[in-house]
């Protein structure tokens, strides 16, 4: 585990990890393989019995396909630590290159990157040098030092930002000014939220891989809110470090001696040390996982797709039987721990979002109202359509999106009812849901003038007024729904968990007989902890729902 810093490490504590490191990928890889056999039975499931779609009023924008930003940014080098001016584009599916030159990104599939960027599992720090402090001075109580020890840290020119990662690289960028600090930040902050790192894009696995990570940190006794992201490999790797670091580097953190500077050495040898031990195990786990999933999928999806009536009609005997045998449990704990707070949360949260779409609404239609034609064919309506396409996705949705940040000081209030609270989240979810229904809204517009100018021609700006007024109704008509739907979600994200840390506990042992019931044949396609995630699930919506008002 490590060679000329293996004094805090004795062989006792190594071979602890490397225990651990085992113990957590052959958990993970029950309930990833377990877990992909259900996801491939809810899929087919799901394709014999489709739900209808979602009515709106208004259409949804295909998928964009356009870089979001571009720009040059001073960037601080990984190893010399000096600033160089880069070119930096933000593509479509959220990942970022960075080029020497503005003319060098021009040459197409020809240009020479100069690095790529995928914050998954990233956060942005915009005050980075007290940002940076507050990392010294955790670190500082971890490894139970004296605060007034700490060297003073680099300090950060102003509109410096940090893209930080607790166990890969962070990058630091500069702007130029407030303005592009701004930017930039909500940009970086977008790319954090919704970059994906799978490199299997199939949603049977994706589906599979988020069960298994949150059900490997269930079976570890971790229950709360943690963030993943990143590539498959990453995230596993990101899950046993979280777990070494818990139960393990506190005691190594005792065993480091002498002042600050050796100290933090011997800290990040240690970590260097553990990120190879980690990796080296977990790349040929994640192959063998990948390779035994695609094997099962082609031996038991035909399977599947003869049972799935009879499971079906199973699942709906045994979740029968479930909530018979816990309803007396749960009914308690939603009670005392969910029910009292649900109205508190809607008062935190429906002002500011219900703002939100009040300024959105003001958006459309300052920004429709300024529209000036380019000509009243098909091809020239639709180049003058390009500065609205980016409304949305700019910062000229800050009045509606900035109403949201006020919430976060009342959700983190809440911290002590709901530990594993994430008002970032929350917030993030509902400037989403705000960008992305103005969205729809430019987007409907846009097709119904191009449908009507066709069919009718004449004057084009008094058929883009008369539309505007319709769409807005249609776009106020959609933000209802979108105000409950948004209700409902954050209200299930803030409660859930710790709910879930209640009542899996409470309930294992009567289900566990439960389990026995289950048909032979069909053993490895029903999951009685699932089904009854699927009880307690429904038990909190109906209660949301209620609060909601139906």
């Amino acid at each position: 585990m490590g060679g000329a810093f293996s004094n805090p490490v004795d062989a006792s504590t190594k071979q602890e990890m490397e225990e651990l490191i085992k113990a957590v990928l052959k958990t993970f890889t029950i309930e990833y393989t377990k877990g992909y056999a259900l996801s491939l039975v809810g899929k087919l499931k799901d394709d014999a019995n489709a739900p209808p779609p979602e009515q709106w009023k208004l259409m949804e924008r295909p998928p964009w396909n356009r870089d979001y930003k571009q720009g040059y940014l001073m960037k601080e080098g990984g190893i010399r630590k000096n600033w160089k001016k880069r070119f930096f584009v933000v593509r479509p599916n959220y990942v970022i290159d960075y080029y020497e030159t503005e003319a060098e990104f021009k040459k197409g599939e020809k240009a020479k990157k100069k690095g790529t960027i995928s914050l998954c599992g990233y956060r942005v720090v915009e005050d980075v040098n007290n940002g940076i402090l507050n990392k010294l001075k955790n670190l500082a109580e971890k490894m139970s030092m004296d605060i007034s020890q700490l060297p003073k840290p680099k300090e950060y020119p102003q509109w410096t930002i940090e893209l930080h990662h607790e166990r890969r690289r962070s990058y630091f960028v500069q702007c130029e000014n407030e303005e592009e600090f701004k930017q930039w930040s909500e940009q970086f902050k977008t790319c954090a939220w919704r970059a994906h790192g799978y490199t299997n894009e199939d949603p049977v696995h994706q589906s599979a891989f988020d069960e298994g990570i949150r059900k490997t940190r269930w079976e570890l006794g971790r229950w709360g809110w943690w963030s993943w992201g990143g590539t498959e490999e990453q995230i596993i790797s990101d899950l046993i470090s979280d777990q070494i670091d818990w139960t393990v580097m506190g005691r190594i953190y005792g065993k480091i001696t002498g002042p600050w500077s050796v100290r933090y050495a011997v800290r990040n040898q240690v970590l260097k040390a553990i990120d190879k031990a980690v990796g080296a195990a977990v790349k040929p786990a994640w192959a063998a996982m990948e390779k035994a999933v695609k094997e099962l999928r082609g031996k038991i999806e035909p399977v599947i797709k003869e049972m799935v009536d009879p499971i079906a009609k199973a699942e709906q005997e045994i979740v029968n039987k479930i909530k018979d045998a816990v309803m007396s449990k749960l009914e308690p704990l939603l009670k005392e721990h969910v029910t009292p707070h649900l109205g508190k949360i809607i008062e935190v949260i429906k002002s500011p979002f219900n703002g939100g779409f009040e300024e959105s609404f003001s958006i459309f239609d300052e920004h429709i109202s300024k529209w000036e034609p380019k000509g009243n064919t098909r091809e020239e309506l639709i180049a003058s359509f390009h500065d609205l396409d980016w409304v949305p996705r700019s910062w000229r949705m800050w009045k509606a999106t900035d109403k949201l940040s006020i919430m976060y000081d009342a959700l983190w209030a809440l911290h002590e009812i709901f530990p594993d609270i994430y008002p970032y989240s929350a917030i993030w979810d509902g400037q989403d849901e705000l960008r992305h229904r103005t969205d729809n809204a430019i987007y409907t517009w846009q097709e119904r003038l191009l449908e009507c100018v066709e069919k009718e021609g004449g004057d084009v700006k008094a058929h883009a007024e008369r539309l505007k007024a319709t769409v807005m109704a249609d776009f106020r008509e959609d933000s209802i729904k979108a105000v409950v739907k948004y209700f409902f979600n954050i209200l299930k994200k803030i409660v859930l968990p710790p709910f879930e840390a209640l009542v899996v506990p409470a309930c294992k042992a009567v289900l566990e007989p439960l389990a026995e019931a289950v048909p032979e044949p069909m053993k490895q396609f029903i999951d009685i902890m699932k089904m009854f995630e699927a009880v307690y699930n429904g038990i909190i919506d109906e209660a949301i729902n209620l609060v909601l008002g139906g």
